[in-house]
């Protein structure tokens, strides 16, 4: 695809932030329609593998430099001429320094993931900014009119472009897919605008429908088409010359006596796949980071565990990631598997197995054998949308045996499964 550079910026603090940098969210509508699966696609662009991550570009070592923001400010290449919308709103950022250097710095542990496929996309590199206006960086933010995560997609448009929201899950909030989405929609724009960038983030801002309404007006009154003689909303003829002031602070920080912020690689987040439901307090104490933590980067599991159907994926900071990925190795070698039942061989490693009644639910039988439901689904093949069914046989563990005494049936009696008592046996 054919792009055009250009400077984006600006600081509209939203949802639950109280900065003096701003106040509205803006809301981005979809247009046209993407059918990828957000979830396989993602797997496909960001990589917790360290090699990848070390390098952007051939002959460009821009992820292991000392400070990635000195990288995207030499990124920020596209010439413009200055006008009074645009120094109005740098007057208004560099009034509020420490503010902006705040969000800034909050950015750092996306940095590497977003830039990296901004790159591999051969987009704009100020499309980095973008989650300044929309979100201030945070990536449990929402506003009033329902839009959500770093990208602030409304539900909508987030379904649209691939991003499940259920009652385990939004993607709006998830880092890794609401990147791609926002990446998606911006491309597709794009292209609608025939590569000018400043009506693609127009219409990122208040929908495409509305930017074409104020060209075919324009046109038919015999004026220019471009951004600057348009008549859009409020939000929005502020919303670009905001980006573009922000642009300009951060390519000419030293100008404006402005520090950028330090980065560090290996605080940025990285990606690992997991590969099944799992508790989120787990992940924490196999990867050393607080629970909190997990939480923040990982916005977009809503319940304390990933959802059961996917996506399976968790992201760390890199360090984190690293010890995560060694945990999980030594767990699943220790992890005790199902063995074939060998009868009459005392020497032999016997499957305990349990004959379902009406009423159970994974969350039971598992605390009947003391053992992890994750483990007991797993061994036994289950999906998390699955019921047990009466009669049903599952393996329940295995133990070494002195004598062939073990039953091969152990009798509970529970209730029938329901969303409040079954922690993994469905979703929606």
């Amino acid at each position: 695809m054919k792009t055009k550079a250009i400077f984006l910026a600006s600081v509209l603090l939203v949802g639950c932030q109280t900065s003096k940098l701003g106040t509205q969210l803006p809301i981005q509508h979809a247009q046209s329609l993407s059918s990828a699966s957000v979830e396989n696609e993602a797997r496909k662009y960001i990589d917790s593998n360290q090699e990848k991550l070390g390098r952007l570009t051939k002959g460009k070592d821009s992820l292991s430099q000392p400070n990635l923001w000195h990288f995207v400010s030499s990124e920020l290449k596209m010439k413009f001429q200055d006008n009074s919308l645009i120094r109005e709103q740098k007057i208004k950022y560099l009034k509020n320094k420490s503010d902006l250097h705040h969000v800034i710095a909050r950015a750092n542990p996306y940095m590497y993931l977003i830039v990296s496929e901004i790159q591999r996309r051969s987009m704009p590199m100020e499309l980095i900014l973008v989650p300044i206006v929309e979100s201030a960086f945070d990536p449990s933010a929402t506003s009033g009119a329902g839009a959500a995560g770093l990208w602030q997609f409304v539900p909508s448009t987030g379904l649209h472009y691939g991003l499940k929201q259920n009652r385990w899950y939004d993607g709006r909030l998830d880092i890794v897919a609401s990147t791609k989405a926002a990446l998606d929609l911006m491309e597709n724009l794009n292209r609608r605008f025939d590569g000018d960038w400043l009506l693609t983030l127009a219409a990122y801002n208040s929908g495409a429908g509305r930017v074409n309404k104020a060209i075919s007006a324009n046109r038919r009154q015999g004026k220019s088409t471009n951004f600057w003689e348009l008549s859009l909303p409020r939000e929005t003829s502020i919303y670009v010359p905001k980006m573009l002031a922000l642009s300009h602070i951060i390519k000419n920080h030293k100008q404006h006596n402005f520090k950028l912020p330090n980065t560090d690689k290996r605080h940025g987040l990285a990606r690992v796949d997991i590969g099944r439901q799992m508790k989120l307090s787990r992940v924490a104490e196999m990867s050393g980071l607080s629970l909190a933590q997990l939480k923040f980067y990982n916005a977009g599991y809503k319940l304390d565990v990933t959802a059961p159907n996917g996506p399976h994926y968790i992201v760390l900071p890199e360090d984190n990631a690293r010890h995560f990925k060694n945990s999980l190795a030594e767990a699943k070698f220790m992890v005790p598997q199902p063995a074939r039942l060998v009868k009459n061989n005392p020497n032999a490693e016997s499957v305990l197995q349990y004959k379902v009644r009406q009423g159970d639910t994974l969350s039971t039988i598992a605390k009947r054998f003391n053992i992890d439901p994750y483990d007991l689904q797993n061994w036994n093949n289950l999906t998390t949308s699955d019921f047990l069914k009466v009669g049903q046989t599952l393996k329940t563990g295995s133990r070494q045996v002195g004598e062939d005494n073990i039953p091969n049936e152990f009798r509970v009696t529970a209730r029938r499964p329901s969303i409040e008592s079954q922690e993994c046996t469905n979703s929606t």
